[in-house]
């Protein structure tokens, strides 16, 4: 994707050119991960209650099937999903079609109606862990210094993952996937949760929290974004941790556009190893 997902904090605003380079990684780390799950049925938890649906015919059953089977590209989905909104807006499957469409936004790198169809799903369906993990993660590396209402939006963002990781952990396996497929499929969502935590600890300087919820991410991922081993050493250094900074560094330094940046932060962490006290 090339979306730039960024932030603006002090921590990392001299590195804004990679970091908005290094969101373009995102979408190839993550993927398509969505939990394999079901339309609601009914209103979500703590949603206004709302006037039963109509029953679903063929035309609405094939078209959410066509959607939800995924084989198309994002842009295609994009459309698939703009037609069953516009086709059946009242239709029980809604609230999944909008969880769908802000994969689909992320996919082709436009947050904007990504943000939107996100604070629409979530609306429909408080408990989408696909939305709460993926916005979760794409919040804080947006936001900047200069958004209006930062500090909301970052308070907002914890919130989305921390619920994701709360009901995560206990969310049913549908019967026709794989106990391997469904693990997963949980982990990448975690994963992009406590990437989302780790930022906004590395925000507020809370750098060995940050460390623990940046290792989580990438522990748990099945590809770990390599954004998130520079945050992960980024927080290493600063909590003064020069040994574990310059692996995070290193694994950052394989690949990607943070590449070239990670190899200099890599050598500065050895160097402060060999010259300082590590933890």
């Amino acid at each position: 994707m090339t979306a730039k997902f960024l932030r603006g904090s002090v921590a990392l605003l001299v590195f804004g050119a990679f970091l908005s380079a290094g969101a373009a990684v995102c979408m190839a780390q993550y993927g398509d991960q969505s939990m394999p799950q079901t339309p609601q049925s009914g209103p979500a938890q703590g949603a206004p209650a709302k006037a039963p649906a109509p029953a679903v015919n063929k035309a609405e059953e094939d078209a959410y099937k066509a959607l939800s089977a995924r084989t198309a590209g994002p842009a295609a989905q994009i459309q698939l999903a703009d037609d069953f909104v516009k086709k059946f807006p009242d239709s029980l499957y809604v609230a999944s079609v909008y969880g769908i469409l802000t994969t689909a936004y992320f996919g082709t790198g436009d947050e904007d109606k990504m943000f939107v169809a996100g604070n629409k799903a979530l609306e429909l369906n408080p408990d989408n862990v696909d939305v709460l993990s993926l916005l979760a993660m794409a919040m804080p590396r947006r936001i900047r210094s200069t958004t209006p209402d930062a500090a909301q939006q970052m308070v907002k963002a914890e919130e989305y993952a921390r619920h994701a990781i709360e009901l995560i952990p206990n969310l049913p396996k549908p019967p026709d996937v794989d106990d391997a497929t469904f693990e997963k499929a949980k982990n990448e969502k975690l994963s992009m949760s406590h990437s989302g935590l780790g930022l906004i600890d590395s925000n507020h300087g809370k750098w060995d929290d940050a460390r623990t919820e940046l290792m989580l991410a990438v522990q748990l991922a099945g590809t770990p974004d390599p954004v998130d081993y520079y945050l992960l050493g980024r927080a290493d250094m600063n909590a003064s941790y020069f040994n574990d900074a310059v692996t995070a560094f290193g694994k950052c330094a394989a690949s990607g556009p943070l590449a070239a940046q990670c190899k200099t932060l890599g050598d500065t962490a050895q160097h402060r190893a060999a010259t300082e006290l590590s933890k």
